[in-house]
């Protein structure tokens, strides 16, 4: 989990660090002994922050051991300590946000500004469309933290030395993350970078923003259609473009 951060020169300084950090807890983390309590954990999450003086922001550590956690003790003693709360980190970003990012498909006919729709090429009325929609943004936050170490893992390795473990290595991160294509996703897994991951958009009018929306699902859109390349070069897609490049404008003209 430390190697996502490449705030480190060697495979030899993570491990000393991770050493350094689990020994500095007053509480034994040892597999034979019993499970951590959420405060165990919240005490190494600070020594963590400490240890990297402002380098790992707390809400970053805490999504890094919450991932060990999953990973040594499972999947419901880690969502039952209690350790991150998803709906909260949710909320928190969007909080963080308001007033500069309008609502997706669902921001009730919201205009952001007049241009080129990048899909039918008419000069209208824009909306914002993200190309992660934020009904996703949960589940794809938490596959991306908790494929964090295997997206390291599959930056790391060399295409010729390693053709086949990096082949194998990606067959994984597709199944993890549930998506064909990994070629976008952040190489360090981070809040800052997953932050930017979830926030990427692309300008539409609004025939083809409701277009996008009624010809593919959320998760499909998040998964199979997160890039704009991906998004255009869906034959359907260019299909309607076509076709709305040749209506009036209507209401949304400028």
């Amino acid at each position: 989990q430390l190697m996502s951060l490449q705030l480190c020169s060697s495979d030899e300084e993570y491990t000393s660090v991770a050493e350094a950090i689990a020994s500095s807890s007053s509480s034994s983390l040892s597999l034979d002994e019993a499970p951590p309590s959420k405060e165990d954990l919240e005490e190494i999450v600070l020594t963590l922050v400490d240890y990297f003086e402002g380098d790992v922001k707390e809400h970053d550590a805490k999504n890094m051991i919450h991932t060990v956690v999953m990973d040594v003790w499972g999947d419901d003693f880690a969502e039952n300590l209690g350790l991150i709360d998803n709906n909260t980190a949710d909320s928190d970003e969007h909080d963080d946000n308001e007033g500069d990012e309008s609502d997706d498909y669902d921001d009730d006919g919201e205009f952001v500004g007049e241009g080129e729709c990048q899909l039918c090429e008419r000069a209208v009325k824009l909306t914002r469309h993200h190309l992660i929609p934020k009904t996703t943004w949960s589940r794809i936050k938490k596959r991306l933290w908790n494929a964090a170490s295997t997206i390291e893992t599959y930056h790391s390795l060399d295409d010729e030395i390693s053709h086949e473990k990096k082949e194998f290595t990606r067959n994984k991160l597709e199944k993890m993350l549930g998506m064909t294509d990994i070629s976008d996703i952040p190489k360090a897994i981070t809040h800052d970078s997953v932050r930017s991951y979830l926030f990427k958009v692309c300008l539409l009018c609004r025939q083809c923003h409701s277009a996008v929306h009624r010809i593919h699902t959320e998760m499909e859109l998040a998964t199979e259609y997160n890039t704009i390349d991906k998004l255009f070069g869906d034959e359907e897609l260019l299909k309607f473009g076509k076709w709305a490049s040749k209506q009036r404008p209507g209401k949304y003209a400028l």
